[in-house]
């Protein structure tokens, strides 16, 4: 008897392991300019508490709803007190509990995020 397709869990349908990263990070969103050819960091930000972690990107819990695509500037802290600047792109949200995809990372900061992920292990 065939039992049809298997559904991927979460879990197998990730790229990257993923880790308890429960930190508060900086948010700015990134925005078209009026010509539409050029992306700018918003002035408003606000501080979100991140959930997890992985070498492709972090889950956070924002203040509000949100949806895909959109471009957030983010500063990830690591334990050396370097800030980083991080650009991720929304890449699934139900209501206000998001994925944040990295889109550009400097090398240190990937470094950082793979010793984390590979240290909790």
């Amino acid at each position: 008897m065939s039992q049809g397709p298997h559904k991927l869990t979460g879990a197998e349908r990730r790229k990257h392991k993923r880790v308890e990263f429960k930190e508060s990070i900086l948010v700015h969103p990134v925005l078209e300019s009026k010509s539409g050819n050029v992306y700018e960091v918003g002035e408003s930000s606000l501080t979100v508490k991140s959930l997890d972690v992985s070498e492709g990107g972090l889950r956070v819990m924002l203040s509000e709803p949100v949806t895909t695509g959109k471009i957030l500037k983010v500063h990830i802290q690591s334990p050396k007190s370097k800030m980083s600047d991080v650009y991720t792109k929304i890449a699934w949200a139900n209501g206000a509990l998001c994925g944040l995809q990295f889109i550009v990372l400097d090398e240190s900061t990937r470094d950082f995020i793979r010793n984390y992920v590979e240290k909790s292990f």
